[in-house]
């Protein structure tokens, strides 16, 4: 009957009444109604502040910038002469400087200066300032003085706050006169004092030189220890020179022995003595060569007309022979004159060495001399480091004193001028920022104004639109419940004796007293004696489950949109213990997951106190279902749009004490049954499922029950009772959802 009445629902049920809109086009108009506030706040503001500057006396700025050069060289900072003068070092100084100087421009001496040109006490607003008693002139002046440096420079900002532009200009341009000719003053002492000390200094110095230079001289004569060239010892030389010449002999006497073993080995095998160098250079044996080429050549010729035997040949033959012994001895003449040599060598050798070693006793006695020569050496040339030093600063700071030489070291770059406007903000901008306050100001009191005027939301009931006359609505209405009331109660009377608290022992484990393993057990689907065995959840119905831990849900909702596509599994009852929350957030979470994944969602409350208001931050509304279903209201009137996602959501609704029995009702079900073509899934929330109208209507609507509960809660009393309440469905898969669970104890406890 019902069925076309709700189908044509889902078409406007994101429309609400026009009584309880507030569109911005009501706000804005709203806003508009209120503009004689907004423009006594704006003309408030602007008058206040053109009457502040009437009232009080201009202040105005004036500015010079100066330049701090440091002039001196390092030769006349005497700090420098026994101080490295590195990089960073010199930037530290530098920075300390231009510090130094910003507090001397801030300092009372300075302002004494000032004082004895301007005339501090003549001055109006100084006058003004002593006769109050607030403060004195130095202190009124330090007051409107700002000193500060530019960075990564050595300008120095001077500005002067005054109520005459033309006396701030001018204590500003006072200001850098004084400290400029203080500067001058100072650097021109300084450069006299340093050249006085320096002038003593190097007379002192070069004293200290004549006395070092002569004890040097004396002490060489006195220990004979002469110089050769290049300013080296002589006897060092002598050193060098003799060792070089043994070096020398010991080799040629080396060389000598060689070539005489050479020739020796050669006649003792009687091998070719042509490989010997110094045979082949002897005179006499080229000429004896010579003479054994002559007879083997005539040999040769001989042999072709004589026989061996001939006497000319027997002849020829002795003679080559006779020359042939003379060349060997020869030979062994040569041998005998290297070895003469070598005897001469190692004779000259040996001699080198004796004289080498007198010259090193002589060169050792002579290094103790050395140490104290070089002490002497090294205090004269420290001495004479430092008088060329002190003597380039003296002739430098002598020469700055001689000569007409500007010492100052401050360059006005910027000199002051006389300010044409008060400092600070201008007045045209301070008015307009002030009228800008003010209407914004305007603005927020009619929003505030506009909101608490705002009538609480009523609700339009058009007759016009009603689907049957007022009679036969109550009396269809009338009929339903009753034929509702009695098929609940024959269904409820075989089941009420499993739910009776005195009962719950028998549906715990033998043996076992603890909840712990019922729970675990519960919290996967059961598989025993029911349809449970073709729930896909499985184990993913216990999971890690925290806000803080989206993917949970999303594996969850992953196993609810794969039962929803089954026509048989698309209403869930999400259920809690009495008086906890976790439910609603997990209710919120799937419902908002189901939706991001592209399912029509509708999620319903039983509870008659529901907290959704809270967790989905929508619109308020004391209507729901069982308006819907009595006709006091239409579905596209009583659903709530969830702010967050396109989930809608319906409340229980006004009719309270009659949620009991409506929701075990035939309406009741042929409600749900219109629902069914308008959405993909449907999320049903009770926190009191041990209820007997809600138990009935979960065991003949419900397709899969989820019981939520926290971890720290899972063996608690209250759970078990709800658990115990829900365990045996016979309609209904049953799964337990534990929030904020600690995992790692979690494995431990399964395992």
């Amino acid at each position: 009957m019902n069925q076309n009445r709700f189908f044509d629902m889902k078409q406007n049920n994101h429309l609400k009444n026009q009584s309880n809109d507030f569109t911005p086009q009501e706000f804005f108009m709203s806003i508009l109604r209120s503009w004689l506030i907004i423009v006594s706040l704006v003309t408030l503001s602007v008058v206040l502040t053109i009457l502040f500057y009437m009232v009080t006396t201009p202040k105005y700025t004036s500015t010079a910038r100066i330049l701090l050069e440091d002039r001196k060289s390092a030769l006349t900072n005497l700090s420098t002469i026994n101080v490295g003068t590195g990089t960073a070092a010199q930037i530290l100084d530098a920075k300390r400087v231009v510090s130094d100087q910003v507090q001397y421009l801030k300092s009372l001496d300075l302002a004494k200066g000032v004082d004895k040109i301007i005339h501090f006490g003549k001055i109006p607003e100084f006058i003004a300032e002593t006769n109050s008693g607030k403060l004195d002139v130095y202190a009124y002046f330090a007051g409107n003085l700002k000193v500060k440096t530019l960075p990564d420079s050595n300008v120095i900002e001077i500005s002067y706050t005054s109520e005459s532009a033309k006396m701030a200009a001018e204590i500003v341009s006072t200001i850098t006169s004084v400290y400029k000719n203080q500067k001058a003053n100072e650097d021109f002492n300084a450069n006299n004092e340093a050249s006085n000390w320096l002038a003593i200094k190097v007379k002192e110095l070069q004293d200290k030189q004549r006395i070092a230079d002569a004890k040097i001289v004396d002490y060489r004569i006195q220990n004979g220890i002469f110089e050769g060239q290049n300013n080296q010892n002589l006897l060092s030389q002598q050193l060098t020179a003799l060792n070089a010449s043994l070096v020398t002999a010991v080799g040629q006497r080396a060389e000598t022995v060689a070539r005489a073993d050479l020739i020796n080995r050669l006649l003792t095998r009687n091998g070719n003595l042509d490989s010997a160098s110094d045979v082949l250079n002897s005179v006499v044996i080229q000429q004896y060569r010579q003479q054994a080429l002559t007879l083997r050549r005539r040999l040769a010729e001989l042999s072709e007309t004589l026989l061996p035997s001939h006497p000319r040949m027997l002849s020829l033959e002795a003679e080559l022979r006779n020359v042939n012994e003379q060349i060997r001895n020869e030979a062994r003449n040569v041998m005998l004159s290297l070895r003469n040599e070598a005897e001469i060598s190692r004779q000259r050798e040996n001699s080198l060495k004796s004289e080498l070693n007198d010259l090193k006793q002589t060169e050792a006695s002579s290094l103790e001399q050395s140490v104290e020569l070089n002490a002497l050496k090294s205090e004269a040339s420290s001495n004479r480091i430092l008088l060329d030093s002190y003597l380039a600063k003296y002739r430098e700071a002598d020469v700055r004193n001689k000569t007409d030489f500007d010492t100052s070291t401050v360059h006005i770059i910027s000199a002051a001028a006389v300010p044409l406007e008060p400092s600070g903000i201008t007045r045209s901008a301070v008015i307009a920022v002030m009228g800008v306050v003010g209407l914004l100001a305007g603005i927020v009191i009619a929003t505030f104004k506009t909101l608490s005027q705002h009538s609480k939301p009523t609700y339009k009931s058009e007759k016009s639109r009603s689907y049957a006359p007022e009679r036969e609505r109550e009396h269809e209405r009338d009929s339903i419940i009753g034929r509702a009331r009695s098929h609940s109660e024959r269904k409820l009377g075989a089941r009420l004796q499993h739910h009776n608290h005195a009962d719950l022992a028998k549906h715990l484990p033998q043996g076992i007293a603890v909840f712990d393993d019922l729970a675990f057990m519960a919290a996967i689907p059961l598989t025993t004696g029911s349809n449970r065995q073709n729930n896909l959840l499985k184990n993913d119905i216990l999971a890690h489950l925290d806000t803080e831990y989206a993917d949970s849900f999303v594996d969850l909702v992953e196993n609810l949109m794969a039962q929803s596509n089954i026509d048989s599994k698309k209403r869930y009852m999400i259920s809690g213990i009495e008086g906890d929350e976790d439910s609603y957030e997990a209710l919120m979470n799937l419902g908002r997951i189901l939706d991001m994944k592209g399912a029509r969602v509708l999620i319903m409350d039983l509870d008659a106190d529901s907290q959704l208001f809270s967790k989905s931050v929508v619109e308020n509304t004391n209507f729901g279902f069982s308006d819907v279903i009595n006709g006091k209201c239409y579905f596209e009137d009583c659903v709530i749009n969830d702010n967050k996602s396109g989930a809608d959501i319906l409340l229980a609704g006004s009719n309270i004490s009659l949620i009991e029995d409506i929701i075990t009702s035939t309406e009741m079900e042929e409600f749900l049954d219109d629902l069914d073509q308008i959405y993909d899934v449907i999320l049903i929330h009770s926190n009191d499922v041990s209820q007997m109208r809600v138990i009935a209507f979960i065991d003949s609507q419900v397709d899969l029950t989820l019981l939520v509960a926290d971890w720290q809660d899972r063996t608690t009393e209250q759970l078990q009772s709800a658990l115990m309440a829900l365990k045996d469905f016979q309609g209904s898969d049953f799964g337990l959802l534990l929030m904020s669970t600690d995992m790692y104890e979690f494995d431990r406890e399964v395992a």
